[in-house]
């Protein structure tokens, strides 16, 4: 099973590659070829936020274009709802992490 978040594309158009371009220093040539062969436009850790958010974007950006996009987790098709609430989760462990820091450093003082 693959810690990977993704985002597959219909087809190739410039404003897809343009797009693409925008989150990854990528050939158009490759963008094509990944759309050919099936695999993702893009895809990023599945464990950090910010390659959750780049896919959130690029599927808004995207499907706002009227291309017809996929987002993927562990290989299987996601949507926005899941991935959102990831993030939501991870803000939490976050700041729940923050906290139990904090408590521990006030009890060594």
């Amino acid at each position: 099973m693959s810690d990977k978040v993704g985002i597959k594309a219909d087809r190739f158009t410039a404003l897809v590659a343009k797009v693409v371009r925008g989150y990854e220093d990528v050939s158009m040539s490759e963008i094509k070829r990944r759309i050919a062969d099936g695999d993702y436009l893009y895809s990023g850790d599945l464990y950090k936020a910010a390659e959750i958010k780049k896919v959130l974007n690029l599927n808004d950006e995207l499907t706002n274009a009227g291309i017809n996009c996929l987002m993927y987790v562990h290989d299987e098709v996601t949507n926005k709802e899941y991935l959102n609430n990831l993030l939501v989760s991870y803000k939490q462990t976050e700041e729940w992490t923050e906290y139990v820091m904090d408590m521990e450093a006030q009890v060594e003082n």
